[in-house]
């Protein structure tokens, strides 16, 4: 996975943390900003190693605010394909 697939799953990640309805391994919703930023390096292939929680933190608030054109292209193509599918 290269480093902006990386970058783009963390962003996807916390945007269902941030709409709640990012959920952890037990089915329950996620209440942490931390919870949902360990959930994000987890499944982009990340590791916490030995960097501090703030290192993360704002690591994440940049990646967030980078957000590029072409992912919410294909997040609308998803959707759209979901609510095809659904019907």
């Amino acid at each position: 996975m290269t480093s902006k697939e990386k970058q783009a799953k963390i962003r996807r990640v916390m945007k269902e943390y941030k709409s709640g309805i990012l959920k952890s391994s037990s089915g329950e919703k996620v209440k942490s900003r931390s919870q949902a930023i360990a959930i994000a390096l987890q499944q982009s292939g990340m590791s916490k190693k030995d960097k501090s929680d703030a290192y993360w933190d704002a690591y994440v608030i940049e990646i967030e605010k980078e957000e590029p054109e072409e992912e919410e292209e294909e997040e609308e193509e998803e959707e759209e394909e979901d609510s095809l599918g659904k019907d």
